[in-house]
């Protein structure tokens, strides 16, 4: 009789027998990217077996090759999270076989997570409202000149201002002041009267570019009636290895003679990070298909550091971003080279200072914020036949705390609630006119003053299985101050804020939502004080201007897979006391209240990849904005515009073209002028020439097109065609 034990040894032979016999030898190998980096969490299945393994932290794997499977032929498969997989033949070696995967990425133009929308990580088939996000290496492939224009082939983004260098947002036809920019999720403001432009971040150092298109004013606060674009020059925790962060770039274009260059570099030191980087641009005075732009030139510098420190029980981190720019052209539609505006030189310095204790609270997080952004704004207007320099130089100080609870109660109800506090200080705005050896000196805005105090607390609850609720409310009390030729004035007003969001989920790929909300903007210190000298000549301010309140409804569809995204979206926004800007006589711009400004519309956006080196994409919208009271038109609603667009993928390289229609605007509003239709092509490709270099081309405007991009009375003609080129080596 056979004992226990020898039946035990028996059995494990047999399995170890027959093992040998299925498994009789093992392939091991290293996946590496294009660039040579190690990737993790690759599946690796080998083809027509159930045999899978996973790559480690290293990029390595091991996989079993059955005894009775032909060797000569086999087929791994790579497949990675968001990505197209792929296939690549292997031999049985003894040696470890490295694989070079080009991955292509399957939703690499829709990335999954927003972290602006809700002030939190969440998945775009769950936000309540319409949002776009460009990553760091959409940016460098769109070969733009600063950040508005990065946000060009984006649906409902359309730019304000003279032209040049610094252009402004305009999100669903709301501009000027109510597109909040923001640089890692705090506040840039500046009294320019198109608004603040963020020009000292070069899309060289942005990581993402986040765009939220619709009121948010209960996360943050006033001047987010129309939306949010969210620069954010911070690696998240899971790019911090990007090989894209170690970068060495220079940036070539005809038109302007534009020459860009610089460094971006980040090193780990155990729970310490530090990423730091520095750009130059210059450019001279661009030309169009018929003439040369006075005054267009610029040149800029900027910088950034951000130290950082993060282990299982809280995050720090420590950062500046800014820049300093010089002799940048304020270019005009008379093109007059004897009578011209231009900056002698402006700058942002954003020193910023965040906290997040993640053990105080029980399924919460702690949070606190800081900042400090002095900025200096100086215009110059030349009339070199009369003799005359016009003067108006602007000084300012902003400055943020925040403070916020974020807490999960079970799985399916989370809040945050939290104090916020926003000033601008120190504002002096100060005029100074020259005629010969004559100079007189004024002070139309002495010792600006504004301060935001708020509380908010917003929710999210997953009412049921397929439906979540997100909702929020915000109180704040606002108050603006300031000496207006020597004379001391003050103004206090507060109101709230709502926001109620429904979204209703037909399994994981579609999502139908609507949202309702009322968002809040107190006047500008330069709206309601400040009288003088611009670069388009005069503005007068309105001290009896009355704050502006929105009421809100967007609605839309989003219908997201692996290689699909539709989105279409409704939206009607009123706006009570909106603050119009009005030009008169003599090219004096002044401000004032309609009593309600209607703007509606609605939007498509598709992204489409049917096979895995083809991507479609395209955009439509079309925007109405009245006066309920005199249905006239109002100021910076865009004309309805067409964006389609095709990308082919072959490994290393890449080629794309687009296909813009801008139809023609008859409805200017009171500080504009009617413009034409225009069609704009574009062409650009790049290689990868190693796992370290990567050259890139663009032709703008291919077809030499005439055109003003858009209605402003003061805009030159848009660029001619534009040759780009490119170069990024990452170590």
């Amino acid at each position: 009789m056979k004992t226990p034990h020898k039946c035990f040894t028996i059995v494990c032979m047999a399995i170890m027998l027959f093992s040998a016999v299925l498994f009789s030898a093992e392939l091991r190998g290293i996946i590496k990217d294009h660039r040579g980096q190690p990737l993790a969490s690759v599946t690796v299945t080998l083809k027509n077996t159930s045999n899978v393994t996973l790559s480690d932290v290293e990029g390595k794997f091991l996989i079993p090759i059955p005894g009775d499977m032909d060797t000569k032929g086999m087929i791994l498969n790579f497949e990675r999270t968001g990505f197209y997989p792929e296939e690549k033949r292997a031999r049985l070696s003894d040696q470890v076989q490295v694989f070079k995967i080009y991955f292509i990425p399957g939703d690499y133009i829709r990335e999954k997570i927003s972290v602006t929308a809700l002030d939190r990580e969440v998945e775009t088939i769950s936000i309540p409202m319409a949002e776009t996000r460009i990553s760091l290496g959409e940016m460098q492939e769109k070969v733009p000149e600063n950040i508005v224009e990065a946000l060009a082939d984006t649906a409902g983004v359309h730019f304000v201002g003279k032209g040049g260098f610094s252009v402004t947002p305009s999100i669903r036809g709301l501009a000027r002041q109510r597109v909040l920019v923001m640089v890692d999720g705090e506040r840039i403001t500046n009294d320019r009267r198109v608004g603040s432009s963020a020009s000292f971040v070069p899309p060289e150092m942005a990581q993402r570019v986040e765009v939220v298109r619709s009121s948010s004013s209960v996360l943050y606060g006033s001047d987010a009636i129309g939306g949010v674009v969210n620069i954010m020059t911070r690696p998240r925790d899971n790019e911090q290895s990007a090989p894209q962060l170690n970068a060495v770039n220079l940036n070539l274009n005809s038109v302007s003679k534009r020459i860009n260059s610089g460094i971006t570099f980040g090193v780990s030191a155990g729970k310490w990070y530090i990423y730091s980087g520095f750009q130059y641009t210059t450019a001279g005075d661009y030309s169009t298909p018929d003439k040369k732009i006075n005054h267009s030139g610029y040149s800029y510098y900027s910088g950034i550091l951000d130290v950082s420190y993060m282990n299982e029980k809280r995050d720090f981190y420590l950062g500046y971003v800014g820049g300093y720019g010089e002799d940048i052209g304020k270019p005009d539609r008379a093109n007059d080279p004897t009578k011209y505006s231009f900056v002698p030189s402006e700058s942002d310095h954003f020193i910023r200072l965040g906290f997040n204790e993640k053990s105080l609270v029980k399924n919460g997080t702690l949070n606190f914020s800081m900042y400090v952004n002095p900025s200096t704004y100086y215009v110059q207007n030349e009339n070199t036949k009369k003799k005359t320099t016009d003067y108006a130089d602007t000084t300012g100080v902003n400055m943020g705390l925040k403070t916020s609870l974020k807490k999960s109660l079970g799985e399916s109800f989370s809040y945050q609630l939290g104090a916020e506090w926003f000033s601008r200080q120190n504002l002096d705005m100060v005029n100074r006119a020259k005629s010969g050896d004559s100079i007189v000196t004024t002070y139309p805005l002495s010792n600006g003053q504004r301060n935001d105090y708020a509380g908010f607390f917003a929710l999210n609850w997953n009412a049921l299985p397929t439906v979540d609720i997100n909702a929020g409310i915000r109180y704040t009390f606002f108050s603006i101050a300031g000496d207006v030729d020597g004379v001391k004035k003050k103004k206090n007003t507060d109101s709230a804020s709502y926001f109620l969001g429904v979204i209703k989920k037909f399994g994981s790929s579609v999502s139908l939502f609507c949202n309702v909300g009322r968002a809040f903007r107190t006047p500008t210190l330069s709206e309601a004080y400040y009288t003088g000298i611009t670069s388009r000549k005069y503005v007068v301010a309105n001290p009896n201007l009355k704050p502006e309140s929105s009421f809100d409804i967007d609605a839309g569809l989003k219908f997201i897979t692996r290689n699909c995204f539709i989105g279409l979206y409704v939206f009607s926004t009123q706006v009570d006391n909106l603050i119009e800007l009005y030009k008169g006589a003599n090219d004096i711009y002044y401000y004032d209240n309609i009593m309600e400004g209607k703007i509606q519309g609605g939007e498509l956006e598709i992204q489409y990849s049917p096979v895995k080196n083809l991507n479609l994409f395209g955009h439509y919208f079309y925007y109405k904005g009245k006066s309920n009271a005199n249905d006239a038109p109002l100021n910076d609603v865009p004309a309805p515009r067409i964006f389609v667009g095709g990308k082919v993928i072959f490994g290393r390289l890449w080629f794309e073209g687009d296909y813009l229609h801008s139809f023609k605007k008859s409805d200017p509003g009171p500080a504009e002028v009617a413009n034409a239709a225009y069609d704009l092509v574009n062409l650009k490709g790049g290689y990868y020439l190693s796992s370290s270099l990567f050259i890139y081309l663009k032709v703008a405007n291919l077809f030499n097109e005439t055109y003003f991009a858009n209605t402003d009375p003061d805009i030159p003609e848009a660029k001619g065609i534009d040759f780009s080129a490119g170069i990024h080596f990452y170590f």
